[in-house]
């Protein structure tokens, strides 16, 4: 086992930075914050102005017909990929003789209309039976 712990380098290990600079915290805790010094401040300044900068032109940039064009072309791209996987995929569990989701929605849309057709034929016995029974109750008191 080496001086450092094991580790090649003093404070290379994620785990032993994160507990560093945890403790580190914990000590200035409470600790009043210096005053940015007059050169963190211009660096500060140089900063936001760079961010400014790059925004901007990554704007431009993101409206150029150029990169709509890229765009266009690359989902265009990723549009014809998928339909041809799909294409593929359908015509192998075709050779295997498998059922696709096309089949099974087929099949789920067959059988609700079925259900549907029951349902209907189903309450218009309810309304006869209503009615033969209606019938037979006045039947009985008149």
């Amino acid at each position: 086992m080496s001086m450092n712990g094991g580790f090649p380098q003093p404070g290379s290990d994620p785990f032993t930075q994160f507990w560093t600079d945890f403790s580190q915290k914990m000590m200035s805790a409470g600790m009043p914050t210096p005053a940015p010094s007059p050169t963190e401040e211009a660096f500060g300044k140089v900063r936001q102005l760079f961010f400014e900068s790059m925004s901007q032109h990554a704007e431009q940039f993101m409206r150029s017909e150029a990169f709509l064009s890229a765009m266009k072309q690359a989902m265009d791209n990723g549009l014809a990929w998928q339909q041809m996987m799909n294409q593929t995929l359908q015509k192998s569990l075709a050779g295997a003789q498998m059922p696709t989701r096309e089949d099974a929605n087929q099949i789920t849309v067959l059988i609700r209309g079925m259900e549907d057709r029951i349902l209907d034929r189903l309450e218009d016995v309810c309304r006869r039976v209503e009615v033969l029974e209606g019938k037979r109750t006045s039947g009985k008191n008149g």
